[in-house]
């Protein structure tokens, strides 16, 4: 029996929380040693972000992107870390926005013990530019674009870092359902040709804007978040709820993945080059692009743009995650260990037939609610750790795939 595929989900900005995997921190050293590597790194930065991580909620320097990016970036790449010395490391990693970034970390592209300094460029390059916000919607791409389509000054296209194209109803989200998929370990150098053959333009990518707010992340098939300048986002949001139409505000002091964090993107793909990325490690894991829907080329990983221009591109996440389920999802079926605080990541997932039928698993790594950040971290951690060693047990260690 093949034994199904592990996809480790990494959360970005908008899902940080308090405490977020905290309950982990002292409990299992495989969490806690890359944690404080992070930490020791930057010194009094470091020591500030220790403490903003560990305090409880309400705690609004949390929203604050100087904050949240370093920590989503580091929590991300421990949880990573830890799964992977527990058990093997995770056969496919998907990030959301600085999720991919951590991916990154642990497929090789990035060295580990330049994390720290990772997270100082990147916050670097948001300075003085791309403010603004974020504004998670219940609706699909279409629906926001007859929604809003007389908006303003009318819908525009929004060319996002990578490029764009236009459709018949002037939205065009290109890539994943392409029906390209993520072949296992036996064939990974065809990854990289199928993959450069199918996205010829791997930033193929088209975000809409009205009135200055674009689309920046499809999250599901009904969640989709715009960003923009605040008043510009304001007076969207006002226009989306008097349709009935239900808003949230994210968790966010800048506009990311739109238009406005162009310049952001420039500068931190610059600061990146310094870093000498390098094509991924044969054994780390798949990092599927949340850009192209599909997994990164070795030429991609080694192209200090393509991480950095993530910044103003749209984050094309569920696209991704569907074409992973629609192509993996039951033969031999994917294990899905979120590593969110929320349980965001894999919410659109459980919808999925591919989960509903039971081929494909969601396993939570963390706990949520009043338990998340606290002791009960570690019990959901070493029950998902559990689970994947049923997995290895019931079906050998020959038939390791990534």
């Amino acid at each position: 029996m093949e034994r199904r595929r592990s996809v480790l989900l990494l959360p970005g900005q908008g899902a940080q929380r308090e405490r977020m995997a905290a309950g982990l921190y002292e409990a299992r050293e495989e969490f806690t040693a890359p944690m404080d590597e992070f930490f020791g790194r930057l010194g009094t930065t470091g020591s500030r972000l220790r403490s903003a991580w560990l305090r409880p909620a309400p705690n609004p320097e949390l929203d604050e992107s100087a904050v949240a990016q370093p920590l989503l970036l580091a929590v991300g790449h421990a949880l990573g870390r830890a799964v992977g010395a527990a058990t093997e490391p995770p056969a496919l990693l998907l990030g959301h926005s600085v999720g991919e970034l951590a991916a990154a970390c642990l497929a090789g592209v990035f060295d580990p013990a330049d994390i720290g300094a990772l997270a100082a460029a990147r916050s670097r390059s948001l300075e003085g530019t791309g403010y603004g916000g974020m504004l998670a919607v219940a609706a699909s791409e279409g629906q926001l674009a007859e929604e809003l389509g007389g908006f303003g000054e009318g819908a525009e296209l929004s060319g996002s870092a990578g490029g764009m194209a236009a459709g018949a109803d002037g939205v065009t989200v290109a890539g994943a359902a392409d029906g390209v998929t993520v072949p296992g370990a036996a064939d990974r150098a065809a990854v990289a040709g199928v993959t450069a053959a199918r996205v010829a333009d791997a930033g193929a990518a088209a975000g809409t804007a009205f009135g200055g707010v674009a689309v920046a992340a499809l999250n599901g098939p009904r969640q989709t978040v715009l960003a923009g300048p605040r008043e510009a986002l304001a007076a969207v949001e006002q226009h989306l709820r008097d349709r009935g139409i239900l808003v949230r505000a994210l968790r966010s002091g800048h506009a990311f993945h739109s238009p406005a964090m162009e310049g952001a993107a420039l500068r931190f793909a610059e600061a990146l080059a310094a870093f000498g990325p390098h094509a991924t490690r044969a054994a780390a894991g798949t990092v599927v692009s949340t850009r192209t829907g599909v997994a990164v080329t070795a030429e991609q990983a080694r192209d200090p743009h393509f991480w950095g221009g993530q910044l103003a591109a749209p984050v094309r996440y569920w696209p991704a995650l569907r074409e992973l389920l629609d192509t993996l999802g039951r033969r031999p079926g994917l294990l899905l260990l979120d590593g969110s605080a929320d349980r965001s990541l894999s919410a659109p997932a459980r919808h999925h037939p591919a989960v509903r039928d039971g081929a494909s698993e969601v396993v939570p790594l963390l706990a949520v609610g009043r338990d998340a950040g606290g002791p009960a971290d570690a019990r959901v951690f070493a029950e998902a750790l559990h689970r994947l060693g049923e997995q290895r047990d019931h079906t050998g260690d020959h038939t390791v795939v990534s």
